[in-house]
C-alpha cells in the first residue's frame, strides 16, 4: 500500500466502498447503497460533488418488498439523507 506524506503528515489511501443510506424525497423514502469511490474520502463528497444524480443500487422505495436493483435520484429533490452503515473498503485480494 502506498503510503503519501502532504505538509507533514502521513495517510494510506483511501479504498473504494459501499455505504448504506436513507434518502428522503417530497414522495418517497429509498433505502439503497451508494459507491464511495477511491478518490473520494467521504459519502459527503460523494453528495457533494457536480454530478445531478446519485446512483443507488439495491433499493428499496417506501419499505416495499420489492428490491430494485438500480435507481438514479436526482438531487435536487433530496430533502434528507441518513447514513444507515458507512460501509469498509474491501480487502485487497491477493493474486496467486
Amino acid at each position: 500500500m502506498e503510503i503519501r506524506r502532504v505538509e507533514g503528515l502521513r495517510y494510506a489511501p483511501a479504498r473504494a466502498r459501499w455505504a448504506t443510506v436513507r434518502i428522503e424525497t417530497e414522495g418517497a423514502v429509498y433505502v439503497g447503497r451508494i459507491y464511495v469511490p477511491e478518490t473520494k474520502k467521504r459519502l459527503s463528497d460523494v453528495i457533494s460533488d457536480e454530478r445531478m444524480f446519485l446512483s443507488l443500487t439495491d433499493v428499496k422505495v417506501n419499505d416495499a418488498q420489492t428490491v430494485e436493483s438500480f435507481v438514479a435520484l436526482n438531487k435536487q429533490y433530496v430533502k434528507t439523507i441518513r447514513v444507515l452503515d458507512e460501509g469498509q473498503p474491501e480487502a485487497p485480494k491477493r493474486l496467486n
